[in-house]
């Protein structure tokens, strides 16, 4: 399906991409004040964010939530070390600041709503309840939600009073409260719900602290009021321990940093400590162990072999 060219705020929102110019495929939005609506169709696609949503160099940015309904097509969302299959008449929040990757494997038709999240939250905390939780578009406050995209898409907001596209943001914000809130969210979905924000909650205060060589469980007990067994609990679910995350997400800062042409007057070493490694020796044995080459090499730019130039990367 060739590329077709929509006049919008920011193109190709859904995806929380502000940049996309080349979407392989069609795609109409529509922009009620500080939230998007997007009705996008494609062949083939997927998506990836590697590094998560930092104050420090996300400036002027701010964390989104996105809600999907699959409409055509099936996809599937891997984030937090879950992975999530999504069919034809279901909807799913999840947080577009954080790591994730979005395939869509066949013909697909999808509309998604680009929430600010810090707002949302102070509306509903409990609309983190939702995350990770695929739900059926038949429920009824679903379905009113539902119904209030389709609607959204479809209407020319340019052509109507600024006032018209404030109440329907805050309408919308306010079904996905009442969806968190009334939606019947069974035990065994709640649990990994649950999980996945105190993880969050985790990933988040790791990241700013992620210059720290000394960080520890002990200090996120501190920090968070979470205990030590609690958090050993919370991971022992995901594919990676906390520390092996943390050296993981360390690496993969460095390995962004070294391409970032705002980093290249920084020495290697210096972005080394930056990201939490404490002696330069052994962030680039580390580093040559997990990417199969110097730190030097790549950022002088030789490839990684096993890249996958389809996907797109953030």
């Amino acid at each position: 399906m060739p590329p077709t060219s929509v006049t919008s705020a920011h193109p190709a929102p859904w995806f929380d991409m502000n940049t996309v110019t080349d979407f392989p495929g069609t795609y109409h939005s529509q922009l009620l004040d500080t939230v998007t609506v997007t009705q996008a169709a494609g062949a083939r696609h997927s998506v990836q964010r590697d590094s998560p949503w930092r104050d420090s160099c996300d400036s002027g940015a701010e964390q989104h939530l996105l809600v999907i309904w699959q409409r055509r097509g099936t996809a599937t969302l891997v984030q937090h070390g879950s992975t999530l299959r999504l069919v034809p008449g279901d909807m799913l929040v999840h947080e577009a600041g954080q790591p994730y990757r979005l395939d869509f494997e066949e013909p697909f038709e999808v509309t998604v709503a680009r929430i600010p999240a810090a707002p949302m939250r102070s509306l509903c905390p409990l609309v983190d309840t939702l995350l990770g939780v695929v739900q059926n578009c038949r429920q009824p406050q679903v379905a009113l939600l539902t119904a209030m995209a389709d609607c959204h898409v479809a209407t020319d907001y340019a052509v109507l009073p600024r006032a018209a596209a404030l109440h329907a943001a805050e309408a919308l914000r306010q079904t996905l409260a009442a969806c968190a809130l009334g939606v019947v969210v069974t035990e065994q979905q709640r649990r990994p719900s649950l999980s996945q924000y105190h993880l969050g909650r985790i990933r988040q205060y790791a990241l700013k602290r992620i210059g720290d060589s000394g960080l520890s469980i002990n200090e996120l007990v501190e920090a968070l009021g979470i205990s030590a067994a609690h958090i050993h609990r919370l991971f022992a679910g995901e594919a990676q321990s906390f520390s092996t995350w943390l050296w993981d997400t360390r690496l993969k800062l460095c390995h962004l940093a070294l391409r970032d042409p705002e980093c290249s007057s920084q020495p290697i070493s210096q972005i080394a400590y930056q990201f939490g490694f404490s002696h330069p020796a052994h962030f680039s044995r580390a580093y040559r162990n997990h990417f199969g080459m110097t730190p030097s090499a790549w950022r002088a730019g030789t490839p990684v072999a096993a890249d996958n130039t389809a996907t797109r990367r953030r």
